[in-house]
């Protein structure tokens, strides 16, 4: 362990192998990609001064995606015991790292609080048991960013006046329901690009923010890639218009969310 380097196309971390080590981002960016049916889906990059496969290590499960070098890409691999006591002595990178897991577990209670919530035959989504109204004077509309949403989403967009919003794919014949509301619900074919539950707009640490909600593909906020492989699962949100791509490069889900 130590300094690394990798050449153009090289594989860093395979998905689904052991988490036994973590790279930090010294110079360059790599990609990070996942199966998703006959091929893989990119789902964003990560560049200098981040880790990359902190969360698998940290929580002890296997690598969720393949992570690959664009260009030359030189860095510091730490394995897991060095990673962890780096971490101990780090506050930043501890921060972090409860910040995630924080997070993770706040997802976790949310579907588990409105599953329990939700009657048996209910099929609809409502507003979840803790919903807000948005942030006072702001106007939030999602309008659809791509040929593959028009029809899918109103021409005049969905006015969102509760927060959190949450966005995901409509289950298929003989799924069940997702536990948890999901308040806009799309359809998807096989193999699906959209999560059950896949973002939420959410009122941030200081702001409005999108944030994935553990989606399998991730989501991509104004060019920065978040989600549960990558260093952060919350995006902020900027005034005027903002782009959320759900599901990786090239997905149809691309939504325009004005804040104003």
């Amino acid at each position: 362990m130590g300094e690394v380097r990798f050449g153009p196309g090289e594989v860093v971390f395979h998905e689904g192998e052991p988490s036994r080590t973590v790279l930090r981002i010294e110079e360059g960016e790599v990609e990070v990609a996942k199966a998703a049916g006959a091929g893989e889906v990119l789902l964003g990059t990560v560049g200098p001064g981040e880790f990359v496969g902190e969360m698998g290590v940290i929580e002890g499960r296997p690598r969720g995606a393949t992570v690959r070098a664009l260009g030359s890409v030189r860095g510091e691999m730490l394995e897991r015991l060095l990673f962890l006591e780096r971490v101990s002595r780090d506050p930043r990178l501890a921060f972090g790292a409860l910040l995630r897991l924080s997070e993770r577990l706040h997802v976790a209670n949310e579907r588990l609080a409105d599953a329990v919530a939700r009657s048996p035959d209910e099929t609809h989504a409502v507003a979840p048991a803790d919903a807000v109204p948005a942030v006072a004077g702001d106007r939030l509309v999602l309008f659809a960013a791509s040929e593959a949403l028009a029809g899918r989403v109103p021409a005049e967009g969905v006015a969102i006046d509760r927060l959190p919003f949450l966005v995901g794919r409509r289950p298929a014949a003989g799924e069940p329901q997702p536990g948890g509301a999901v308040q806009l619900e799309l359809e998807d074919a096989a193999p699906y690009r959209l999560s059950r539950r896949h973002f939420a707009v959410v009122a941030g640490a200081e702001d409005l923010a999108v944030r994935d909600d553990d989606s399998t593909l991730g989501t991509v906020v104004n060019g920065e890639a978040v989600g549960e492989q990558f260093p952060r699962s919350e995006a902020p949100l900027r005034r005027g218009e903002n782009l959320v791509v759900a599901g990786g490069a090239g997905s149809p889900f691309a939504f325009q969310l004005v804040v104003g």
